[in-house]
């Protein structure tokens, strides 16, 4: 297994705030679909680090951090619409900004 160049290079002196720790955890918390590596790069786009690993990808990474459904009232108020819901994570490393959100997809063959 061979890892990506960003990980054989000497660490920097990265460290989150009280605060990013804390909206770190909330947000994988929830988290079922993210992976250590796909963390450890969140951590150190948030710590800081503006190394894109992606770079074929351009400036902004989505990451999936969750996938799970919820039954929503559907618009005319008539019971409920099952939706997938994806939660994903966005760096942007041109600016510097990230941001997360959540996708919603009709569920399809629902029994």
């Amino acid at each position: 297994v061979t890892q990506p160049p960003a990980q054989q290079q000497p660490k920097k002196n990265l460290s989150l705030t009280r605060e990013q720790m804390f909206a770190a955890q909330e947000m994988f918390k929830t988290a079922n679909k993210v992976t250590r590596p796909e963390k450890t790069l969140i951590l150190g786009f948030m710590a800081g680090s503006r190394e894109n690993p992606c770079q074929e990808q351009g400036d902004v990474i989505q990451i999936k951090l969750s996938e799970h459904t919820e039954d929503l009232p559907k618009a005319d108020g008539q019971g409920s619409t099952t939706m997938l819901v994806d939660t994903a994570f966005e760096m942007n490393y041109g600016t510097g900004q990230w941001t997360c959100f959540k996708k919603y997809k009709p569920m399809t063959n629902v029994s």
